[in-house]
């Protein structure tokens, strides 16, 4: 009898050590691994067409219902996309609401040449934002670009002050 109580007490004892594993909580299973997945893909293909300068693959990522909310509130018009030499993106957390819509936070960047007045300068741009996924027949599509931040330009390695009309001859941006 003893020798059986003592072995139902190390199967219980064993199970819980097993259930506790690792970081000291019970594991689960991450619902959004394969979003995260699909989205990862699906930024890779940007980033090639957006390096390609390949108008239409770019557009195609873009949900009908797209639009973009700059960081003052205001809905952006999207205008032609200068050709860029390197896109850049890095997914952060994401939010899962149901099976058919995710919210990215992504960090982004690109460093391209863009005819600047009369020069061509070299422009480096990053910027925070949040980004609404929507699952179609034709696969993850971009629907809503908001709550941009750490904005972060740069022209021929001098920073400037993201949304002001660029002046070659205005001293360093140096935010507070």
């Amino acid at each position: 009898m003893r020798l059986r109580a003592t072995a139902v007490a190390l199967c219980i004892l064993g199970t819980a050590v097993l259930a506790l594993a690792g970081d000291g909580t019970p594991k689960h299973k991450d619902k959004s691994k394969p979003v995260r997945h699909a989205l990862e893909q699906a930024y890779a293909q940007l980033e090639a067409a957006i390096e390609q300068n390949d108008a239409e693959a770019i557009l195609a990522f873009r949900h009908p219902d797209f639009e973009a909310i700059d960081a003052e509130g205001r809905t952006l018009i999207v205008s032609a996309i200068q050709p860029p030499i390197d896109a850049g993106f890095s997914l952060g957390i994401i939010e899962l609401n149901g099976d058919d819509e995710a919210v990215a936070t992504v960090r982004q960047s690109f460093s391209r040449m863009q005819r600047m007045g009369d020069k061509l300068r070299k422009m480096d741009t990053s910027v925070t934002q949040d980004e609404t996924w929507v699952r179609t027949p034709e696969g993850w599509r971009l629907r809503l670009v908001e709550h941009v931040r750490d904005m972060q330009w740069y022209v021929d390695g001098k920073r400037v002050e993201p949304g002001k009309p660029y002046d070659p001859d205005a001293p360093a941006y140096a935010p507070e």
